[in-house]
């Protein structure tokens, strides 16, 4: 409430920042010892399910419209229901998710009707998109995946890539794929699945050196958001022992 933080600091209860531009991602950003006041207040509905599929004011004034939003849930609620198929196992078996470039959290929603806990990663070099998934009652975080991913060894069962190595390779601070690839490789866990979709010439350099990971790779043809077929890679991570 910003009145009463207003009225706080007139007892000098808190601090109040400066006025500066929220919109940059926090990304190495040092803390501050003070509050900022948003400028707007929102109702937030009650339950999940409303947050899951209500468009925020935040997405709005990311430059996301609201057709953009729903054409983003429908396809990732499309796409899980295949992923489930394809991947063949028991729900069971995946219970740790992340997505790694999660947009406005869609996959994470789509995600819900599994029994699944879903990470959402919106790297700190793209459109700071978090605040929205904040509001649709899922969690996630920033991260740049140049660098290591604040968790232990084989925490994940699935890691969906969605356009991530493209990414960094077109950033001119990227890093190269194999750094991405063996950052994966040491949070998945073994018989653990990754996902991965991106541009054509990426994908066959994954193809390639996915089984030197220990990786099984399966290609599988899905459509994307432009109604076009495009390879899908399905990899799975293998038991392996040093002799």
């Amino acid at each position: 409430n910003d009145v009463c933080l207003r009225t706080n600091a007139e007892l000098k209860l808190v601090s109040l920042c400066d006025v500066e531009d929220v919109s940059k991602p926090s990304w190495k950003v040092p803390l501050r010892d003070c509050v900022q006041i948003s400028g707007h207040s929102e109702e937030r509905p009650s339950s999940l399910p409303e947050r899951l599929s209500m468009y925020s004011a935040t997405l709005r004034k990311r430059g996301i419209s609201e057709d953009e939003y729903m054409s983003d849930a429908i396809f990732w609620r499309e796409q899980v229901n295949h992923y489930w198929r394809l991947m063949n196992v028991n729900e069971t078996q995946v219970r740790n998710v992340m997505d790694m470039n999660a947009f406005v959290g869609g996959f994470a929603a789509a995600m819900n009707a599994y029994p699944v806990w879903v990470m959402n990663i919106v790297p700190a070099t793209m459109n700071d998109t978090l605040s929205g998934i904040f509001e649709r009652g899922l969690n996630g975080a920033f991260h740049d995946w140049c660098e290591p991913f604040s968790t232990y060894p084989r925490t994940y069962d699935l890691l969906h890539s969605d356009h991530v190595f493209s990414h960094y390779q077109s950033d001119g601070d990227g890093c190269l794929l194999e750094d991405i690839m063996l950052e994966m490789d040491r949070i998945i866990r073994p018989q653990g699945f990754v996902i991965i979709r991106d541009e054509e010439s990426m994908i066959s350099r994954i193809r390639d050196l996915a089984p030197k990971f220990l990786w099984e790779v399966e290609t599988h043809q899905l459509e994307n958001k432009y109604k076009k077929t495009e390879a899908v890679l399905f990899c799975r991570k293998r038991f392996w022992e040093i002799i």
